[in-house]
């Protein structure tokens, strides 16, 4: 289970991030890939420059296994559970054939805008490839994000379907053509408060507040989650202050989050939120917590040498910091 939103401003500033859902962390760290690191590639050749890409992943074999990420021009990507819809091709000929694992590597690389990756994606195949004997493709969707537009990226097995987000928000199975659709369940959900429409005639009174939004889910499933996020995101209140957007976002991705003990799996673990991330675009900042740690840490890719051949990571700190009085 895992939720993504991402979220343009009137002003120009554009937040994107997501809470990433397993039953074990993965042991991933910050990852910057600077502009002169060289990407190796399956089905393409090899990049030897391009745009800072930074997120949080795995290092296998020297090479970065991101799970949600951004580019130093501000497009951005995350990869979220899609089991049993996510179906995976031989390579076809005719194709841009893509494997799991290059997608968004060669993706950040290699285009800054959501409508070029579109544009690619409308004649690409993501491939079967396994990216080493022991690492099979994972099971995802995909969701792409700039200034101006987002979109979301399936493969069934009736092919490759690109979808316009205008909710800014995903979340796993169903598809996400089904949770567009969900949404209209929900469309009298409203921040006012409750108006009464059963009875015209009789006063009927509000005992509490936010009766406006009565109904709205509030488990972890992955329908509710895109419900709840999609309601919150697009209601609550932006400022013209990043650190009050970046605290408003987490603030979103904390009532879509899942506790340890919360989600029992059939063979006993427990799926809960591994860690939130947000990306401040206009001033190139990825700001973390984990389960663990409340408090939140800040990578500011400006304080780096982006020219560099070399991938730089820093670990997560999943020691709770207290402020003791």
């Amino acid at each position: 289970m895992c939720t993504a939103i991402a979220k343009t401003l009137n002003d120009g500033r554009y937040y994107f991030g997501r809470n990433l859902d397993f039953n074990h962390p993965f042991g991933e760290s910050f990852i910057i890939v600077p502009r002169n690191y060289e990407i190796r590639l399956t089905n393409f050749d090899n990049i030897k420059h391009h745009p800072t890409i930074y997120g949080v992943g795995l290092i296998m074999d020297n090479f970065p296994m991101l799970f949600d990420c951004v580019n130093e021009n501000g497009l951005c990507f995350a990869g979220l559970n899609y089991p049993g819809n996510a179906t995976f091709f031989d390579k076809k000929d005719g194709k841009n054939n893509i494997a799991t694992f290059e997608l968004a590597l060669y993706l950040l690389s290699t285009f800054n805008k959501v409508k070029d990756v579109k544009a690619f994606l409308e004649n690409a195949n993501i491939t079967n490839q396994m990216f080493s004997q022991d690492v099979a493709p994972a099971t995802l969707h995909y969701i792409f994000k700039d200034e101006d537009d987002c979109i979301v990226v399936e493969q069934d097995k009736d092919g490759l379907h690109i979808h316009d987000n205008p909710y800014g928000v995903l979340t796993n199975n169903p598809s996400f053509s089904w949770h567009a659709l969900n949404i209209s369940n929900y469309m009298n959900i409203s921040n006012k408060e409750g108006v009464n429409r059963i009875l015209k005639d009789i006063d009927v009174p509000r005992f509490g507040k936010a009766m406006g939004a009565l109904s709205l889910p509030g488990d972890s499933s992955p329908v509710s989650r895109f419900v709840k996020a999609t309601f919150l995101l697009n209601n609550v209140d932006f400022f013209a202050d990043d650190i009050k957007n970046i605290n408003q976002c987490f603030h979103i991705l904390n009532n879509v989050s899942t506790l340890i003990g919360e989600s029992v799996m059939d063979d006993e673990t427990r799926e809960y939120t591994i860690y939130s991330s947000i990306y401040d675009l206009k001033n190139n900042k990825l700001y973390l917590k984990t389960y663990e740690n409340h408090q939140l840490s800040c990578l500011d890719i400006n304080k780096f040498n982006l020219d560099d051949t070399s991938l730089l990571t820093f670990a997560i700190n999943r020691q709770e910091n207290i402020d003791n009085i």
